[in-house]
């Protein structure tokens, strides 16, 4: 595939020591999660902590974080113990928010609570996931929220909470059909086949992995393609095809390598073919490799069979020894499933107190912007925030008046500007109450104040200004400015055309203004209409 040859040619030039940090650094960004899509794990893992190094000394410490990021993503995904990778995802969760990559700091997040359901700590991996997909959502970053999805379908599934898993797949599938997203489609078509097949909808959950299987051949995702050859032959065994099983098994174990749960579902099928001989010896080493990497649950079911084996063979010393053996691993796994639980409920308060943090963090980043397009006198929108407003508006047509308080210096001069504050501010909550709910009212500096009507055409416009001049009259100033009244001068400007910028509206409504003044006070003037 073409694609595949220009990723390929990336990692190359990422991979090579001689070229430029920052060009190595750039093809990296490229390319990590082809590598990751493509099953291409040690590589990602080896490139990663390349990288990290390489960004580290650039002094780039955006792509450093990153590179722990993907370097734990890769040993999670991979064969062996997860320990590394969630160190690695707590310190980028830690630094990213020290660093202010929030981006980075979610995408930790939602590798740290996979890794966790890997291991079957479901409580703690659904409460990161869950917490990543909050902050995805109010950074709005669809695709990645779409990801943490995914990988959350995944550990409800483990977690033995197919339903769940099902309509957080299909959310999934739903969107990713509406963007073109082909990866999360073909992961979240294999997670919503294998929840089917456990919830006993076996022709629903065949069509779902058979087109994730099609899906991730054509596009190169060896990783979705290996999961959906094992959730393919789950069906076909249930099915009652354990030949047609123990192909789709063999497949996924030329891509996957020997996972323990991949080896039992071997050494089952071979022994429902009646090959005792290889059941035994896949099912020995799920036991060899469940034990070296800590999977007591999938120790007790291989030895489980094991023992039936052997006692089918009539080998009663045999069959005995593994199940005593069997029931010390259920053992185990009941101790280290109290264990987990008790790290998951220490964890469970060390993501309390981030969420805490994060949402205080929340908080003073959302009083800063509302700060940032806020006047602070008025309490109305700034020239920055009115900018926004307006643009925000898109193509709508809108009628937009520019106020200026009359003789507003001379309550000034004569009062004290504190006098004057009191008086902008009176006359910013007076507009407010004269405008209809939908208009945009700004103060842009000194007495100069302006209004955007959505929709309004001229006689509108001229209406809700009779409003504001009768709401302004009425004004008491006797405690701050005795004997003075509120007046105001108004220029209006409509905008009719798509192609009429801000810029270009406003300068109208500045000239007509400016006519006003100049006419007396208490004038309202429009470039459309005058009176």
């Amino acid at each position: 595939m073409a694609q595949d040859e220009l990723n390929e040619r990336m990692a190359a030039l990422a991979e090579d020591a001689t070229q430029p940090a920052a060009e190595r650094l750039a093809a990296w960004n490229d390319v990590w999660d082809w590598l990751l899509l493509s099953n291409q794990l040690e590589r990602a893992l080896t490139l990663a902590r390349a990288m990290g190094a390489v960004a580290e000394e650039s002094g780039d410490l955006a792509a450093a974080v990153m590179a722990d990021v993907v370097a734990a993503d890769a040993i999670t995904l991979l064969p062996g113990p997860k320990v590394e990778a969630m160190r690695l995802a707590d310190e980028a969760i830690t630094d990213s928010q020290g660093l202010g990559f929030a981006h980075i700091a979610a995408r930790a997040q939602v590798v740290l609570g996979y890794a966790f359901g890997t291991v079957g700590s479901f409580h703690s991996g659904i409460e990161h996931l869950l917490a990543a997909k909050q902050i995805l959502r109010e950074l709005g970053d669809k695709p990645m929220l779409a990801w943490a999805d995914l990988r959350l379908a995944r550990v409800l599934f483990w977690a033995e909470e197919p339903e769940g898993a099902a309509r957080t797949a299909d959310r999934v599938i739903r969107w990713s059909r509406s963007e073109g997203q082909t990866a999360l489609l073909c992961g979240a078509l294999v997670e919503l086949g294998e929840s089917f097949n456990v919830l006993g909808r076996p022709i629903e959950a065949r069509h779902a992995v058979e087109e994730a299987l099609e899906l991730a051949r054509r596009e190169g995702l060896a990783l979705f393609e290996g999961e959906a050859l094992v959730s393919l032959g789950d069906c076909l065994r249930e099915d009652g095809r354990p030949q047609d099983a123990l192909a789709s098994y063999t497949q996924a174990l030329d891509l996957f390598g020997h996972f323990p749960s991949l080896l039992m579902r071997l050494g089952s099928v071979h022994h429902s073919l009646g090959d005792d001989v290889t059941a035994r010896a896949e099912l020995e080493r799920a036991v060899e490799v469940s034990v070296a990497e800590g999977y007591a649950d999938i120790e007790f079911r291989a030895r489980d069979l094991l023992a039936a084996i052997e006692e089918e063979r009539g080998d009663l010393p045999a069959a005995l020894e593994q199940t005593r053996l069997a029931r010390d691993a259920e053992r185990g796994h009941r101790t280290s499933t109290f264990d987990r639980r008790v790290s998951e409920l220490l964890a469970g308060f060390e993501v309390e107190r981030l969420s805490r943090e994060a949402a205080t963090e929340r908080d003073r980043r959302s009083e800063l912007e509302h700060q940032a397009v806020t006047d602070p006198l008025t309490g109305r929108l700034n020239r920055r925030g009115f900018d926004a407003a307006v643009g925000d508006l898109g193509t709508s047509t809108y009628s937009l008046l520019m106020l200026d308080l009359n003789k507003f210096k001379a309550i000034n001069d004569q009062h004290g500007h504190l006098a004057g504050d009191e008086v902008l501010k009176r006359a910013g909550l007076a507009m407010v109450a004269a405008c209809p709910d939908s208009a945009l009212v700004a103060r842009l500096g000194g007495d100069e104040f302006a209004i955007v009507l959505p929709g309004a055409e001229a006689v509108e416009a001229r209406g809700v200004t009779q409003d504001i001049v009768t709401a302004l009259a009425a004004i008491d100033l006797s405690d701050v400015a005795p004997g003075h009244s509120v007046g105001v001068s108004v220029g209006c400007s409509h905008r009719r055309t798509e192609d009429e910028d801000v810029a270009t509206v406003m300068q109208l409504a500045d000239r007509a203004l400016y006519r006003a003044k100049s006419e007396g006070h208490g004038r309202f003037c429009s470039d459309h209409l005058d009176a």
